[in-house]
């Protein structure tokens, strides 16, 4: 029989998490994607979410998976790699000259000083401008951390609605 592996676990509760969401009316689900890259062995889990009435700003949660800790679980003889995935997270939001307030920095005092950040702009001559930012937790989550990844996913629903100007104090 075939035993699903630690990636599987966390994509199948995320992926069940974000639509139990969807379902409820808190957030509403714009995309997946479940991608395998032959060239690297890796495994890819993403599901990017909005609030159901404010879609100016959207995250989309990752799950990453290398052939390392694949093989830490499928083999025996490297199973003293660590066994997990990656989780990050990243906002998304069509830039807006009349923002009272940066979304970078909000995020940022939400997550806390002890992420990794990366914000990315893009410049499209199509869809305008648009900027993202990358939150990183600087650890890999295993499968016995499964709650707190639906922390993870539930402090996302929170922090856009702190991003909803409707929840600005």
């Amino acid at each position: 029989m075939y035993d699903p592996t630690a990636f599987d676990n966390m994509k199948v509760v995320l992926d069940g998490a974000a639509y139990d969401l969807d379902m409820s009316g808190e957030a509403v689900v714009k995309g997946r994607k479940d991608l395998i890259d032959l060239a690297t062995m890796s495994r890819n889990f993403s599901i990017r979410i909005a609030l159901t009435h404010f879609s100016n700003v959207s995250a989309e949660i990752r799950v990453d998976s290398t052939l390392e800790h694949i093989a830490a679980e499928l083999l025996p003889a490297v199973g003293h790699l660590d066994q997990g995935a990656y989780v990050t997270i990243e906002f998304s939001w069509h830039v807006n000259q009349n923002q009272s307030l940066s979304y970078s920095q909000l995020i940022k005092q939400l997550w806390g000083p002890e992420r990794i950040y990366e914000e990315i702009e893009r410049v499209s001559s199509h869809n305008g401008e648009s900027k993202a930012l990358i939150v990183s937790f600087n650890r890999l989550f295993t499968e016995a951390m499964m709650d707190d990844l639906l922390d993870v996913l539930h402090h996302v629903v929170k922090t856009l609605q702190k991003l909803d100007y409707r929840f600005f104090d």
